[in-house]
């Protein structure tokens, strides 16, 4: 029901069965019900289970975090990159315009000068498998 608060443990998975990430074990994640915290075919699944209930889920990267989106390779003049980060591999913090702050990753150094900065969520471009299970509901 919208409004509800559920709690939940989570596991994520790659197309390969390699683990992603998830909290199992540690503290449930809650979130609102109706509110858009999350995936939207993650709540679509959360909201219809009963306390207890585990499921495992396939999320198209549609579904999930979306394509990979060229546009979002951004160029940034190399002396805007902190020293430590100049170089393919290495992540940078980037700041949105709501001050939230994410990790993205350099990809390419162009003629000593200008840095390309993958702005993708790290897992767009994927299929994943979620297993979830609700711990909490009202």
């Amino acid at each position: 029901m919208e409004g509800d608060l559920i709690a939940f443990e989570f596991s994520v998975f790659g197309e390969a069965g390699e683990p992603l990430g998830g909290n199992v074990g540690e503290t449930p994640r809650i979130f609102e019900a109706g509110a858009h915290e999350m995936l939207p075919a993650i709540e679509k699944e959360l909201v219809q289970m009963e306390e207890g209930e585990s499921r495992s889920i396939i999320l198209s990267p549609d579904e999930a975090y979306g394509p990979v989106r060229k546009e979002a390779f951004c160029e940034f003049p190399l002396e805007d990159i902190p020293e430590p980060a100049r170089q393919v591999g290495r992540k940078v913090v980037g700041r949105a315009p709501d001050g939230s702050e994410d990790l993205f990753d350099v990809v390419e150094i162009r003629d000593a000068t200008t840095a390309v900065i993958d702005m993708n969520h790290p897992l767009a471009g994927r299929t994943l498998r979620f297993t979830i299970k609700v711990v909490r509901r009202p």
